[in-house]
């Protein structure tokens, strides 16, 4: 199991979404909002980000709370309030909450697929987006929207999901993704991924999805 090399903490979901049970060594401890955390030299955790709440899960016996990104990509693994934290050096496995992350990467895909059809349908471009509890919200930026129009994006979104489209989540090579229509440009610029749902739509992103349309 390898994680691909990005900046800070080596994130293992990038390269394999579905990973949900790892091993990882405490480099470095820390604290988040007067809570107990931990770094790791390798993480599967998804910490909170780009509109997407963290994972939560556990690390050995203890309960992970709060994954959380600082500004130079280092995951920080927040805990509950008082925990213990385990000694440098200490090598722990890591259990991800299935059911969170499998609601997350499901809220992701069908945002992406429903951007894509309101890009199409509406003219309408997604400025933000953010998942949480049982829904995905949108902010367009358009002052209104046709009813019409929408319910075409929603046909879209629907007859995508029962064809059962492929999701392909890669780091494509520059020359490569140059060539790829993206539905948006990249916020960063390197080791940049990019998800491809079935040619639907294909968005630089560092989320969770799914592995195919028809689980969203």
């Amino acid at each position: 199991m390898v994680a691909h090399a990005t900046p800070g903490t080596p994130r293992l979901y990038l390269d394999d979404p579905s990973l949900l049970d790892f091993e990882a060594t405490v480099v470095g401890h820390a604290s988040v909002e007067g809570r107990p955390a931990l770094v790791l030299d390798r993480t599967g955790f998804y910490p909170d980000s780009g509109g997407q709440p963290g994972d939560t899960g556990a690390l050995g016996a203890i309960a992970v709370e709060d994954p959380r990104a600082d500004d130079a990509g280092v995951v920080l693994h927040a805990l509950a309030p008082g925990a213990e934290l385990p000694p440098l050096g200490a090598v722990l496995r890591g259990l991800v909450d299935r059911d969170r992350r499998r609601l997350h990467a499901a809220l992701h895909t069908g945002q992406h697929m429903l951007s894509r059809a309101m890009v199409d349908e509406a003219g309408a471009e997604t400025a933000s987006s953010r998942l949480g509890g049982g829904g995905s919200t949108l902010d367009l930026d358009v002052p209104s929207l046709d009813e019409r129009a929408l319910a075409r994006a929603e046909r879209r979104v629907a007859r995508a999901i029962e064809d059962d489209l492929a999701v392909r989540q890669w780091f494509p090579p520059p020359d490569e993704l140059a060539s790829l229509p993206l539905r948006r440009a990249p916020k960063v610029t390197e080791n940049i991924r990019v998800v491809d749902i079935g040619g639907f739509d294909l968005t630089p992103c560092g989320g969770t999805h799914c592995a195919r349309a028809a689980q969203v």
